[in-house]
């Protein structure tokens, strides 16, 4: 019994623990390898022991906001059931706690959160709340899973903590495994493998040496081995079919479980300890498992279509019900029952292990490569090989990727207990999905060469753990390498500002010295780069043809985190095999920067003393398609820590460019950044900044500027010292003039935060008002000009959907944190209101929001078929007539709108948008048959006036000649 702490404070939070309902017995249970006397007991081991988690969906790894608990006293699954029910915060990736709220709206006053709430009430046939886009889940099932996951990974960790340990052995006295040897004059072979069996760690065996009538010592080694020790047991017969012989020996075996040894095969010591003890903690039928090197005949590891019944321990009850061998004269008689064995349903299967000696020395080769390659392949497929990184919550999408075309091998090291039991249990519930078990301590590269052996595709994309999931972009990737002539595709890889952290490698001193292409620019630069050959790749994620990776060898282990790739692509490029294929229309973002310091410096002198043939460094025409020419190459410093120049550093070797001018081509190309007030990533996605940016960028690119998008977590590029103009949307942010640009300022919303001495530090402001323009030359003398927003009609026109076919009152936008006027009068009103957006629960009835979100593509349709679309403004923005952006969009669409009262509205918009004061307003306006507005004929006709005149084309069109006319007179200026 676990002695629990005498604090009062540790045994109320221990009582805590036990009364959220968040303790799952079976659960710890498995993970500790005892069963606690009592649910106090459970929580206390939970508390004091920092890897074991309380409950199937909750593992602290995956708890968002990590500060918030860490700073604290407490564990984090104390934490959570104290203080973070709160916070609703999932702290698992399987759990979507939004959605329990949406659909149990009493799991709001849950005491100790809604994730308590939702594990009171599951029953087995419970679905699972996932995201929406997740397949459905039971939550039976995946408990079972999960059990079963934990249950195997806590025996293999305590083999790998305790060497030469046995686990699950019997008190039986007989033998728990049958170890049948088929043998035919062997003689030489027998005395090593035989001293192999008896090394190994589970002593509990016997050996049948089934002898085929040897006319050589093979019957005189085996009688001698049996005489010394009692487990050997010898079987003589005549030359009968192998099918026949072995069969006899499975009618004599004793064991529970039953296995195969070939004469002249050397066992891991620990083979029949740890499979044995895998399928006790499982209750599965069989298990493969993979030795490493000096443990076979081969000395490497063996490949899954290679299988043969010496990697793997049965029950023998399964092959009892199967019936045993087939007792012809054929020669296949043992693939044909491993082909049964593979197909049975009645067969179940444990994730395979694979057990490889000496960690700690240098990485050995752990695949038999040419084995492999003799593995037929399924065309069309494609393989993503994946290692699970500590805490990656991107692991559930990665997995989530696997469906017909698309298999996802999964490697995990035991000492990742969350992610190797998240993966362990979803690779049963998911048919496309291997999971492969591998020691503590494998390195990346060996773990992934381990996983290259089991995938089955003619195509193999490897991804390391830091790369985040995108949807599609595994097959997108795979098809990049149908050319022959490409040997490795690469995707553009980004930080989480959206910035480039490299276009893959570039040598541009034509030697082995390494530089990152493109590092730190824009997307958009790459976008003009377009599909281009580079030196050689550098990215967490890459596809190969599987003949081209097979061929090479897999990644070298020398190369730990990082680089294996960039390795890969000189090698096929020095045979001949084909080049590396840059595709910038695909991007992975990473969740960390390109490599550690100190990892990379490791790294590029392992890629050194390859004496790799570099490929010619053609780099300067991608920098010249990108608008730029180079002008040197300067060695650049990357530590670990910018303020401690002692810190770990490594030395890059990169490009030194400048922009080409371009105000002097006809017609004028300038290079822009359209700096945004939103974030970067997912989040800016729903706002509405984020797509107002994308049309004006594709607007000014289709006038010939080179256009980059930058949030507000991008802001501080260097490479923004090459532009022409920094254009800001003024939104919530106050943006410092750039230094060397020139600095426009177009003021689209919040008007109050603006100041006088901001307006100074800009070359040209506009704002989308008619009368504040006005206002502000009146009162602060400075030069503002009147620019309203606009539409884009690619996504907004009447023809996007039928008038009165959608929602009857329609609203689409995020609560921003306030009941929002529209929303609220609506409500008021009695209006059959439809409201598309996120954080509206406070708010909201769940059942009345259709979504939270959605794309911008599909707004248009949604405005052209609604009855009337509800517009509300910022105080401030409706004082000073700042017409939003939601009005024109809906406006183009031809839809009939309410909005709260600007002036200016009826100049702009005729009778296509109507305000409303309060309710009763609002009444009269939302009720068919609609009177106060024009009829369909009339609304398209307006909207077709509105696209003619409020477009972001015109609007570019006016920004590009007034910064070419503000440019050419700086130019004109006398220097100072």
């Amino acid at each position: 019994m676990i002695e629990p702490p005498t604090s009062s404070a540790a045994r109320h939070s221990a009582r805590d623990l036990v009364a959220s309902g968040l303790l799952d017995l079976d659960w710890i249970s498995a993970q500790l390898g005892t069963l606690p006397e009592s649910p106090e007991d459970a929580a206390m081991a939970v508390i004091s022991t920092p890897d074991i988690s309380p409950h199937p969906l909750f593992e602290a790894t995956w708890l968002p906001g990590k500060g918030v608990w860490q700073a604290g006293d407490l564990p984090p699954s104390l934490w959570y059931v104290t203080e973070g029910p709160r916070s609703r915060l999932a702290p698992h990736p399987l759990i979507n706690t939004e959605r329990i709220l949406e659909e149990h709206p009493a799991a709001r006053e849950h005491a100790f959160g809604p994730l308590a709430w939702w594990a009171a009430h599951a029953t087995r046939e419970t679905p699972m709340p996932v995201r929406r886009t997740y397949p459905h889940l039971q939550w039976g099932e995946f408990r079972d899973s999960a059990l079963r996951a934990a249950r195997e990974w806590q025996v293999q960790t305590y083999l790998d903590a305790n060497p030469g340990a046995s686990q699950h052995v019997s008190d039986a006295s007989g033998p728990m495994v049958t170890v049948l040897m088929s043998a035919q004059d062997v003689g030489p072979m027998l005395a090593s493998t035989i001293a192999a069996l008896q090394d190994q760690t589970l002593a509990q065996w016997e050996l049948l040496v089934l002898d085929r009538g040897s006319i050589d010592a093979t019957s005189t080694v085996a009688t001698e081995a049996a005489s010394s020790d009692p487990r050997v047991r010898v079987v003589l017969g005549s030359r009968t079919p192998v099918g026949r012989t072995l069969n006899r020996g499975l009618q004599r075996a004793r064991g529970e479980f039953v296995t195969f040894v070939e004469p002249g095969h050397l066992w891991h010591p620990e083979f029949l300890a740890r499979t044995v003890a895998v399928l006790r903690a499982s209750g599965r039928e069989a298990v493969q498992a993979f030795t490493g090197p000096d443990t076979r005949l081969s000395g490497e590891l063996v490949t899954p279509d290679q299988f043969d019944l010496g990697t793997t321990l049965l029950r023998r009850r399964s092959l009892d019900a199967m019936g045993g061998f087939d007792e012809d004269d054929g020669d296949d008689v043992v693939e044909r029952l491993v082909g049964r064995l593979r197909q049975s349903p009645s067969v179940s299967w444990a994730h395979p292990l694979v057990l490889v000696r000496s960690l700690a020395t240098e990485a050995p080769t752990t695949v038999n490569w040419e084995a492999v390659q003799a593995t037929p392949r399924v065309p069309g497929r494609a393989s993503v090989v994946l290692p699970i990184g500590q805490g990656s919550r991107g692991t559930v999408d990665w997995l989530l990727a696997a469906q017909d075309d698309v298999e996802v091998v999964v490697v995990a090291a035991r000492d990742r207990r969350g992610p190797h039991l998240l993966t362990s249990a979803l690779a049963d519930l998911l048919p496309a999905v291997t999971s492969i078990s591998v020691p503590a301590g494998t390195r990346i590269s060996a773990a992934m060469n381990i996983a290259i052996a089991h995938t089955t595709g003619d195509r193999v994309v490897l991804v390391r753990p830091e790369a985040q999931p995108s949807p599609g972009l595994v097959r997108q990737l795979s098809d990049a390498v149908a050319d022959a002539s490409v040997a490795v595709a690469q995707p553009l890889v980004l930080d989480r500002r959206g910035l480039i952290l490299s276009a893959g490698a570039t040598f541009p001193r034509n030697d082995g010295r390494l530089g990152l292409l493109l590092a730190g620019h824009p997307l958009s630069d790459a976008r003009r780069v377009g599909r281009s050959r580079i030196p050689a790749p550098a990215s967490p994620m890459v596809a190969l043809r599987a003949e081209t990776l097979l061929w090479l060898g897999g990644l070298d282990p020398a190369f730990g985190d990082v680089l294996g790739e960039t390795d890969l692509g000189l090698r096929a490029a020095a045979a001949g095999i084909g080049s590396t294929l840059l595709v910038p229309d695909l991007t992975v973002t990473s969740r960390t920067s390109y490599a550690e310091p100190a990892d990379l410096k490791m790294a590029m002198s392992a890629l050194r003393s390859r004496r790799h043939t570099i490929p010619e460094d053609d780099t300067a025409t991608l920098w010249h398609s990108a608008g730029f020419e180079v002008t040197g190459v300067r060695t650049e410093r990357v530590s670990a820590d910018e303020d401690d120049p002692d810190s770990e550093a490594v030395l890059l070797q990169q490009q030194v460019v400048r922009a080409i001018h371009g105000i002097d081509e006809r017609p004028p190309r300038l290079r822009w950044t359209i700096d945004t007030a939103a974030p970067a990533g997912p989040r800016g996605e729903r706002w509405g900044d984020t797509h107002f940016a994308r049309s004006l960028a594709a607007a000014l690119e289709a006038g010939g500027q080179h256009v980059s998008v930058d949030s507000r977590d991008a802001r501080d590029r260097p490479s923004r010292d090459h532009d022409d103009v920094v254009l800001v949307l003024r939104g919530l942010d106050l943006v410092e003039p750039h230094a060397t640009a020139l600095n426009m300022q177009w003021i689209i919303s919040h008007p109050d935060m603006v100041s006088m001495a901001e307006l100074k530090g800009f070359d040209l402001v506009y704002a989308a008002s008619l009368s504040w323009p006005a206002q502000v030359r009146r009162e602060w003398g400075l030069p503002v000009e009147p620019l309203l927003q606009c539409t884009d009609p690619r996504y907004f026109h009447p023809d996007r959907g039928v008038p009165d076919t959608g929602p009857a009152v329609l609203f689409v936008g995020n609560s921003r944190g306030v009941f929002r006027q529209a929303v609220r009068t609506a409500l008021s009103a009695e209006a059959d209101l439809t409201v598309h957006g996120a954080d509206w629960d406070e708010f909201l009835d769940p059942a009345s929001v259709a979504s939270s979100g959605v794309p911008n593509s599909q707004v248009g349709a949604l405005y052209a078929s609604a009855g009337v679309v509800l517009n509300d403004h910022h105080v401030d923005m409706r004082r000073d007539s700042f017409l939003s952006n939601r009005l024109f969009d809906a406006a183009a669409c031809g839809a009939r709108i309410a909005t709260d009262p600007v002036s200016g509205l009826h100049e702009t918009f005729g009778d296509l948008v109507q305000p409303f004061h309060d309710e009763d307003d609002l009444i009269r306006l939302t009720t068919p048959p609609y009177d106060a507005f024009p009829s369909d004929a009339e609304r398209r006709a307006q909207a077709l006036r509105i696209i003619e005149q409020h477009t972001f084309d015109q609007r570019a069109a006016r920004l590009v000649a007034d910064a070419v006319r503000a440019l050419r007179l700086r130019e004109r200026r006398p220097a100072r």
